[in-house]
């Protein structure tokens, strides 16, 4: 039996909310768990439980991809629509070594379209007993208040369904902390009831079983386990319209969608009994398409490719990448910029491709029989930066000052011709300064032709940098792309800069 570590969220061990999908794996694989913790430092002990194992399943810690990939480990991903529908394309990109099983639709077709092997799953509780469903010749809510500060609030359902309903009960335990007390209308045809906290789930149930309608608590949902076990006990469900609500919802049949930020009221009591019976009957039907999935998914868990291993320090990307993730999207993008080269393994994918997903100017593709530039070196091969000739120049770039020329953003382009394409070495020296408020280094990954030559850290201050690369990558055209980690405008400067430049200078060496 193969053996499988699942990596979780500290936050679901106290949950269970995976228990149902781990127990699909145990099935077919010998299963650890291993539960990391965002707000601690990052634990180098995944890493020794991933050496161990012969796969490694990660639910939403979908950032982790990459490193276990790099690691040589066939690895499977379960993302959520609610942590990682925003992420950008070259998040998935960085991650095509993995195969991924996704509960969102949405979030399938745009892992799919990245490239990336991609399975959709629907899951769906198990339903109640026909005979136990409830009645609606009155109208009991219940609404949990998780996310007040997206807008899913008391207000925001009294807005709803304050002239239908017969009870509301708001249980009042946010999941942010912060001072969200309702504030209750002067006049209310419903009774009123609230909670903060119960001593044991058992306490939750009891409450919620009271109700036969529910409102989902949160804006969009990874899977909607709330809101499916409501319409598996045949509740009337009521959504904001976004995934994976949108995807089990058909408005108006088997559930209602609302939009937050446009809500009127709702009238439910001539169709409440209907909806709720379509919702119920859903889950019938899902669960047994459901239930009949299971050997699809350990087909799938079992025939994950192995990816080559890549020779690296893992502990120190380990570290890089956790703190970049956490830190903020832009520090993020930041950090796969520095890491381009680890990028393009795992992704097999053209540069020029990867640039584009790093959300910079569509790189042009030159036809040099079509779009020859007069870009020619001169018999000294120097190509100087401070001249207000911008033959050399493409996107990137500020107008040439007297003693520099500033990169302006993340990517800067060159183009040059004029070189013997023949066999040997290009040797390379360029002078450069990085801005000091970017701090001790600027990480530039220069391009040519869409192989990287060289990578290397730019400090404050003009030095010489010195670099080589074949000069079989030559052609009649050439295109160095420049990108950089980090840019930032400046108090009197609205551009975002990074490094200036001065010139580089091309010498060939054919010994």
């Amino acid at each position: 039996m193969k053996k499988a570590l699942f990596v979780d969220h500290q936050f679901h061990q106290k949950t269970r909310s995976a228990d149902f999908f781990v127990d699909i794996l145990r099935a077919a694989f010998d299963v650890q768990s291993y539960y990391l913790e965002p707000e601690r430092q990052p634990d180098d002990g995944v890493l020794n439980a991933a050496a161990g194992v012969d796969i490694v399943i990660l639910w939403q810690m979908d950032f982790l991809a990459p490193l276990f990939s790099a690691m040589g480990k066939p690895v499977i991903v379960i993302p959520m629509f609610d942590g990682s529908g925003g992420m950008p394309d070259v998040h998935w990109m960085f991650a095509r070594k993995a195969r991924f099983l996704n509960f969102s639709l949405v979030l399938n077709e745009r892992i799919r379209m990245a490239g990336c092997k991609t399975m959709l799953l629907r899951y769906f509780p198990e339903p109640a007993d026909e005979e136990k469903l409830p009645h609606f010749d009155k109208f009991d809510a219940f609404f949990w208040q998780r996310r007040p500060d997206h807008g899913i609030d008391f207000r925001l359902v009294d807005t709803l369904l304050g002239g239908e309903l017969d009870s509301l009960h708001l249980h009042n335990a946010p999941d942010i902390v912060g001072n969200f007390v309702p504030t209750l209308p002067e006049r209310t045809r419903y009774k009123f009831t609230q909670s903060t906290w119960f001593k044991d789930r058992a306490g939750y149930a009891n409450c919620l079983n009271k109700a036969n309608v529910f409102i989902a608590p949160r804006v969009a949902e990874g899977i909607g386990m709330a809101l499916l076990e409501a319409m598996a006990a045949g509740k009337l469900v009521l959504a904001h319209d976004a995934p994976t609500n949108n995807e089990y919802i058909s408005n108006w049949f088997n559930g209602i969608l609302f939009n937050k930020n446009a809500p009127s009221a709702i009238q439910i009591r001539n169709h409440a009994s209907r909806i709720a019976r379509a919702g119920w009957r859903t889950v019938v039907e899902g669960r047994k398409q459901w239930l009949s999935s299971h050997s699809a998914i350990i087909e799938w868990v079992d025939k994950a490719e192995t990816p080559p291993a890549i020779d690296m320090d893992h502990s120190v990307f380990l570290r890089d990448l956790w703190y970049s993730y956490y830190a903020s999207l832009d520090e993020y993008v930041s950090f796969i910029t520095r890491r381009l080269t680890v990028l393009g393994e795992l992704s097999d994918l053209p540069y020029h491709r990867l640039l584009d997903a790093l959300g910079e100017a569509q790189a042009e593709q030159i036809d040099p029989s079509l779009q020859l530039r007069d870009c020619a070196l001169g018999s000294n091969g120097v190509l100087d930066l401070t001249n207000t000739d911008d033959r050399f120049i493409g996107e990137g770039w500020s107008n040439a000052e007297p003693e520099w020329r500033w990169a302006v953003g993340n990517r800067s382009e060159i183009h040059f011709s004029g070189l013997d394409a023949g066999e040997g070495r290009v040797r390379t020296c360029f002078t450069a300064s990085s801005l000091p408020q970017l701090g001790k280094w600027v990480q530039c990954t220069i391009l040519l032709n869409e192989q990287i030559v060289h990578e290397e850290r730019i400090k404050p201050g003009w030095a010489d940098y010195h670099f080589e690369f074949d000069a079989e990558l030559l052609r009649h055209e050439n295109r160095f792309v420049l990108c950089f980690d980090k840019a930032t405008a400046l108090p009197t400067d609205n551009r975002r800069l990074s490094v200036c430049f001065k010139q580089f200078n091309f010498s060939l060496d054919n010994s």
